[in-house]
This record gives C-alpha cells, structure tokens and sequence, in this order.
C-alpha cells in the first residue's frame, strides 16, 4: 500500500514538473545516490536429495522490511532516451522463524546488485524506465550457519523530478537465485536450497553536480 501511495505521488508530481521550463529540469546525465525503504518477500525451495528416498522438497516463504542504498551514472541518449548503470545494497528483516517438515528456518541478511537500465522520458521530468542486472545476497539458515546466494534480477520503475537536484524513485525488482548446496550428505546425498525474492522499494535520489 505504501509503494502505491508513493507511486500515485509521483505521477502527481510529474504532472506539476512537466510544466515547468526545460532549463528548470535536471538533465538525466550526470552521477547519483540515493537511499530508500520498501518491502519484500523471499522465496526458498529446500531440497534434500539421497540415494535411497530421490528428491523431497519444501518450499516456504518470508516477508519484511528493507532499507536501500544507490549510486550510479545516467547519460541522456536523446530527447527521450535515458540510459545508465549502478550498484545498490539492500538490508532486511526478511525471515521465516519456522521449521518445515523438510525445511530450516531462514533470513535474508543483505543484497548486492550492480545492474543497468534504460529509460523513457514520459515528460521532461519524468523517467520510466526497465533495470537488470546481477545480484549477490546472503542468508542465515537455522544449524547451518550463512550462505551466499547469486543471481539475476529484473526490475521496472519510474522516476520523477522534485526540485533542484531531488528525485523520487519507485521500483519493483524480481531476482532469481541459483540453486546452492547447503549441506553435503558425506557422499550419499545433499541438502540444497533455491530461492527468489520479490522487492519493491521508494528512493529518494540526489544527483551530483550543480543543478540546472
């Protein structure tokens, strides 16, 4: 609810930046960062393989909070093309405390992604745009201690101008993770697990240099 709320914020706003000059907005080229909260949900099918019983799987859920940061780089291509990079970090509360029949209790610790993306002014002041990229993340499983996870994400969003060097930035991001080994069965078999996670996160963004 509260992504939607800053969504319907932002066109708001982008119907007010849209009137103003050209030499009042900013150019879309240039460096940036940013920090932002949101929400998400992590996905993780756990599966124990051995040679006796074959693959038995469970796939459990969790939700929370997450607070982000950003930095990166924008070059406008042309009057409505935008294009550019950048790495962000998230942290989170994500985690389902439970046991599963076939499952240990897990939380999502923290994310690293470095991706690009490339955008469409709907106005001069207004960005949507398509993101992708590649994501490091780190969860805690219950007896078995921290893992890495990587993978890759899609995302799409929009960004509206406020004023002077300020932006407002709203993204929805989908990241699947490849399937990791969490435990070997001393050659008789593993314990592995496969995830994925849905995020959403509001981005207040500040671009460096003078503004226009």
């Amino acid at each position: 609810k509260s992504l939607g709320l800053a969504l319907s914020l932002m066109v708001s706003l982008a119907g007010g930046a849209s009137a103003q000059g050209p030499d009042q907005l900013w150019r879309w080229t240039g460096f940036y960062i940013g920090a932002g909260i949101g929400g998400g949900a992590a996905l993780q099918t756990q599966t124990l393989n051995d040679i006796v019983f074959g693959s038995i799987n469970e796939t459990t859920g969790a939700g929370g909070v997450l607070a982000s940061v950003t930095a990166g780089y924008d070059f406008r291509v042309n009057n409505t093309i935008v294009a550019g990079a950048f790495i962000d970090a998230d942290i989170s509360n994500m985690s389902n405390p439970d046991f599963g029949a076939m499952s240990l209790p897990f939380e999502h610790r923290y994310s690293l992604s470095v991706g690009g993306r490339l955008g469409f002014l709907a106005t001069p002041a207004t960005l949507w745009y398509v993101a992708a990229g590649y994501t490091r993340a780190s969860f805690a499983f219950a007896i078995l201690g921290h893992y890495d996870f990587r993978g890759v994400f899609v995302g799409t969003g929009v960004e509206t101008q406020l004023a002077g060097n300020w932006s407002l930035r709203g993204e929805y991001r989908y990241t699947q993770f490849a399937s990791e080994q969490l435990l070997d069965l001393c050659g008789c078999g593993s314990f592995d697990a496969e995830g994925s996670m849905h995020t959403g996160r509001v981005v207040l963004v500040y671009a460096l240099g003078a503004a226009p």
